[in-house]
């Protein structure tokens, strides 16, 4: 049998499972990630409520109202084919004319810029002109309502002249699919013949918008993403709702383009379009899909989908510093190490920081540490998910593999160690998750919105009865995670900031 996958042509056995399709075709394909299956495409045309008309100066469309003058010019519209301009006035421009079965009305009638109507000249429906509004105006010209409205190509009725002519009248025609098809996670499905399946979604990002690049490297960092809403122009996901996002780019969101909410509610909620919506300065248009578009058409609330992008992410936090040699090498981009210099370190910070800029210099500087001296945390998400939702923003670690945190006090004779949090960001936390009885050693608690250091994290070093890792007391306290301390290699008195990465259990 012939299939089709991911616009690719692949010959299978009948009762061959997409697991063996895919193996045997070395195709790769996220696990779990949703599977669009077309089985039946048929293809359907429709006439629409408009003319394209073509004249000797270009076309304009009318789209045709509702109305008896509208119907009557749906019925005769062919005949103002090869007519000419009888007149044109700062007001108006007049066509043909052709006789019709309007019945004449002499009341005077108010019609709007681009309005199309009929002129009954004499009031004699044997001599009826189609008739363009330049300006709003008010006249007896016969008829009661306009006949539709020129909605595309009001560029050229300016340039139209008298003596010019009505090329063609062709109603607008268009054509659409119907599909039949079902989404699957399910590897041992067995396809038939001719059907066409989709495992991912291809983006072409805008390098000339290098944070919502970053934005969407964060979010497709697995390999896809989770779609949080679904509507008929648009899916949504939602995992990085509340990170911020300059808008570098607002442009209208065309279907199959993708942007990143910068303003307002919803701030970092990333939106693929199905149709085309209005231009906003709340929203930076990112990225166009390149592939997958029908698998778009599918999706459902829920559903996870698997992205590839172009380019594909720089960044190199994480990685020890000869893998980052590698990874860049392959895109010609030279690296610079620094601190740590063994194959071995790890990378903790690199400039410049965005896959963009790292393309357009050519160069990357790489700050490595050994790989001790990262603390390794568990965060406790669903005790505390507020908190541990505006801990992961303050490191970075929403949205990358290595956080940071800047030492604000660490003494020898006190049993914990204080980090600078963000109080704006930290106005909502409210209490969750306190200590019970004792705060123990390793344990990672923030201030929470209770107290007036909100916002303020620590480490507990020593174990304690009253007082949590930030020093407040328990109803102040929310516990978020913990680390352990007998693996630290670090002493936080000699440290202005410590590097952390997230390990799940």
């Amino acid at each position: 049998m012939l299939l089709e996958i991911d616009g690719k042509k692949v010959e299978a056995k009948d009762g061959t499972s997409l697991k063996e399709i895919f193996s045997d075709n070395k195709l790769p394909y996220l696990n779990g990630s949703t599977i669009g299956i077309i089985k039946k495409e048929t293809e359907k045309s429709k006439y629409l409520d408009e003319f394209l008309i073509k004249t000797n100066k270009g076309s304009f469309v009318i789209k045709v109202s509702d109305t008896e003058e509208g119907k009557v010019f749906s019925q005769i519209a062919k005949e103002y084919e090869k007519k000419t301009v009888r007149w044109k006035t700062s007001t108006l421009i007049a066509i043909g004319s052709v006789p019709t079965t309007i019945k004449p009305v002499k009341e005077e009638k108010i019609y709007q810029p681009w309005d199309v109507f009929f002129t009954l000249a004499g009031f004699d429906n044997n001599t009826t002109y189609m008739t363009l509004s330049k300006k709003t105006q008010k006249g007896a010209y016969g008829t009661s309502n306009p006949l539709g409205k020129i909605t595309e190509g009001r560029h050229v009725p300016p340039l139209i002249e008298e003596g010019d002519e009505i090329l063609s009248v062709t109603p607008v025609e268009v054509f659409s699919v119907e599909r039949d098809f079902e989404t699957t996670k399910d590897l041992t499905y067995k396809p038939k013949n001719g059907e066409k399946i989709f495992t991912h979604i291809g983006l072409k990002i805008n390098e000339n918008t290098p944070m919502a690049m970053e934005h969407l490297f964060s979010l497709t960092k697995d390999g896809y993403i989770t779609i949080d809403e679904t509507t008929e122009s648009y899916v949504a996901t939602e995992r990085l709702r509340g990170f911020d996002v300059e808008n570098e780019n607002s442009a209208l969101r065309k279907k199959n383009t993708v942007s990143v909410r910068t303003e307002g509610n919803g701030t970092g909620v990333v939106y693929i379009y199905k149709k085309d919506r209005i231009t906003t300065p709340n929203h930076s248009i990112a990225a166009q899909i390149t592939s997958g578009v029908e698998l778009l058409e599918m999706l459902k609330t829920g559903d996870k989908v698997a992205l590839r992008t172009i380019p594909h992410s720089l960044s190199v936090l994480g990685l020890t510093q000869k893998e980052a040699e590698d990874l860049l090498k392959v895109e010609g981009i030279k690296q610079e190490r620094v601190g740590d210099l063994s194959d071995t370190a790890v990378i903790v910070e690199q400039d410049p920081p965005f896959t963009a800029e790292v393309l357009k210099t050519k160069t990357a500087k790489t700050i490595g540490i050994d790989k001790g001296n990262i603390i390794e945390i568990e965060l406790y998400e669903n005790m505390a998910p507020n908190t541990v939702k505006y801990f992961r923003k303050l490191t970075g670690l929403i949205n990358k593999p290595i956080g940071k945190l800047d030492i604000q006090f660490a003494h020898p004779s006190v049993p914990l160690v204080a980090f600078e949090g963000g109080s704006v960001e930290a106005a909502g936390l409210i209490p969750e998750n306190p200590p019970v009885e004792v705060s123990r050693v390793g344990e990672i608690g923030v201030t929470n919105m209770s107290r007036q250091h909100k916002g303020l994290i620590g480490i507990r070093l020593k174990e304690d009865k009253s007082y949590g890792p930030t020093g407040e007391e328990f109803d102040g306290t929310n516990i978020i995670g913990k680390i352990d301390i007998d693996k630290l290699k670090i002493d936080f008195n000699k440290e202005k900031a410590v590097y952390l990465k997230e390990i799940k259990k």
